[in-house]
């Protein structure tokens, strides 16, 4: 992103740079077997189809076998952390300091969101560090980072909290949750307006969860991404079912059928290549 410039102190100088050069960089991040390449070569196929600005679409990844050659892979930021704080932890490294050599305004989004319509909103919205809005328990103030918006470098210091916090302070203050952590760790964050970022769960079932059974999910009548969370994927409810490897609690499960509601064929509109 060099029309971004290096040289440009300070957020609000990149973000009026970004502006003038219509130039963003795009970053997921795909690691361990859960997800396959074909779910960033959606990804990327649903942000270009969507945006008219210019992209710089980046996978940091373990494994690049397999990834479209439009997409930019590559490794993995390193981050170190006590394995007892969970799995989703390397998602801080997109905070360092010269992440991957780019610059400048910077999206993140997750593999398993569903683009719907333009998102070059999500570009001109000015703030510093942009990220949902947690809708559950939303007055404790976290965030949820399927989807944030942020400057490389300018929230490096998120890293050196992280390392200078005890594990057992991370457990009982954040939950062991990355997006708990970041939402305080960064200096200034803002929340998405929540017409744009809807959750599949709430914005296109019922919340009674016998009548999901017998519920065909519709398309949000608002919203430009559709973010899924908890058992549920794009791919699972095309199906109209729980995905088992996705479920993030432990214990013992008796649920006879996979089947949660009818299949929500409205989104193979959207989440393809």
């Amino acid at each position: 992103m060099a029309a971004q410039g290096t040289a440009v102190k300070g957020w609000q100088g990149q973000f009026e740079a970004a502006q003038v050069a219509r130039a963003v960089n795009v970053v997921c991040m795909k690691w361990g077997d859960r997800y396959g390449a074909f779910w960033v070569n959606r990804l990327f196929g649903m942000v270009k189809r969507n945006t008219t600005w210019n992209v710089r679409f980046v996978c940091f990844t373990d494994h690049a076998d397999g990834i479209r050659p439009e997409v930019e892979c590559q490794p993995l930021p390193e981050v170190t952390f006590d394995k007892k704080l969970g799995k989703y932890w390397p998602k801080l490294g997109l905070m360092a300091e010269g992440l991957g050599g780019l610059d400048g305004m910077t999206l993140f989004l997750d593999l398993d969101v569903v683009i719907i319509d333009n998102i070059d909103a999500f570009f001109t919205h000015p703030g510093r560090f942009l990220i949902i809005r947690e809708w559950k328990d939303p007055q404790l103030g976290y965030g949820n980072s399927s989807i944030v918006r942020y400057f490389i470098g300018q929230e490096s210091n998120v890293l050196d909290k992280f390392y200078a916090t005890p594990p057992e302070v991370i457990v009982e203050t954040y939950d062991s949750k990355e997006q708990n952590f970041l939402t305080k760790a960064v200096d200034e964050a803002s929340f998405w307006p929540e017409e744009w970022v809807v959750p599949f769960s709430i914005a296109c079932l019922p919340s009674n969860r016998v009548i999901r059974f017998f519920t065909t999910p519709k398309k949000p009548v608002t919203g430009k991404i559709v973010v899924f969370y908890g058992s549920i994927t794009p791919e699972s409810a095309l199906r109209g079912e729980h995905q088992r490897n996705k479920r993030v609690a432990g214990g013992l499960h008796l649920r006879p059928t996979r089947r949660r509601f009818g299949p929500a064929r409205w989104i193979a509109d959207y989440w393809r290549e």
